[in-house]
């Protein structure tokens, strides 16, 4: 068995270097699930894994999520190949953690090319960890006391503000519900991230002024380099992101260039909290 690691940048982002037999037996499972929750992006690259290996990989690590009927989904702007994701798309241009309207958001996503876009569509991850740990020991103390409101149409309608009654049953809040979670996610391992995205509405007990401040200067925190990772996809690569600590988005492409990416999500293990609803 071999095994070796290769940072990608200083604070986020590991490549991964094994045998394929390895990969896909699960004997480094735990070393990778550890190597992920410290890294927040891990890429495997040159593996070429059909549909079924990576749902196999993908095993050993965590228990697959059904989406929408399967357990992989086709990740594309082509409404004939992903007729959900599709209308998506350019929402997922701005930072974001998946599934902040559940109780138990996504552990990980594993994402493998298929089809890369000639220009644009690389992804880009914020290690929100490392954010709030370079903090002043004051700042961190008060956003400890801070919530906010998420909201799948707010991010989506920073791509489509004037959206259509088809769009709006698709990601409006009378569909998805705003949710109340912590600003800052308390880990069972001791540790704390930042809780961000473009999905943040308001900060409840803020006047909006001071809350569209801080959301901003939040936001703009995650856009420093230190602190971003930026993947340039190449056909067959395998890329796993920790959905708890790492937001991520997606650079604007052509989206009829027939960019195409399997992903397996791996079931929430770890609840922010139990979600409140919010008035609209």
């Amino acid at each position: 068995m071999t095994f070796s690691t290769v940072d990608l940048t200083p604070a986020i982002g590991t490549q991964v270097r094994t045998d394929r037999e390895t990969l896909l037996d699960g004997s480094i499972a735990g070393d990778i699930r550890a190597l992920l929750e410290q890294r927040g992006v891990l890429l495997f690259r040159g593996y070429d894994l059909s549909d079924e290996e990576q749902l196999q990989f993908a095993k050993t690590l965590g228990t697959p999520r059904n989406e929408h009927g399967t357990d992989i989904t086709k990740v594309s702007s082509d409404k004939t190949k992903s007729p959900i994701f599709a209308e998506y798309t350019e929402g997922t241009y701005f930072f974001h953690f998946d599934d902040t309207y559940m109780e138990y958001p996504a552990l990980a996503s594993v994402l493998r090319a298929r089809t890369v876009a000639p220009e644009g569509g690389q992804t880009e991850f914020a290690n929100t960890y490392a954010i709030y740990d370079d903090l002043p020991e004051d700042e961190r103390d008060f956003l400890d006391t801070l919530q906010g409101v998420h909201s799948q149409e707010t991010i989506q309608r920073k791509a489509f503000p004037n959206p259509t009654d088809w769009q709006l049953s698709l990601w409006g809040e009378g569909a998805i519900p705003a949710t109340t979670h912590p600003l800052v996610w308390h880990h069972r391992t001791g540790r704390k991230s930042l809780l961000l995205g473009e999905t943040i509405r308001t900060i409840p007990g803020l006047p909006k002024d001071e809350s569209d401040a801080l959301i901003r200067k939040l936001l703009n925190l995650a856009e420093r380099p230190e602190y971003v990772y930026r993947h340039e996809w190449q056909v067959g690569d395998v890329l796993i992101w920790d959905n708890t600590g790492t937001m991520h988005r997606v650079v604007p492409f052509d989206l009829t260039c027939g960019r195409e990416l399997h992903r397996v999500k791996l079931a929430g293990e770890e609840p922010i909290r139990a979600p409140s609803k919010v008035p609209a």
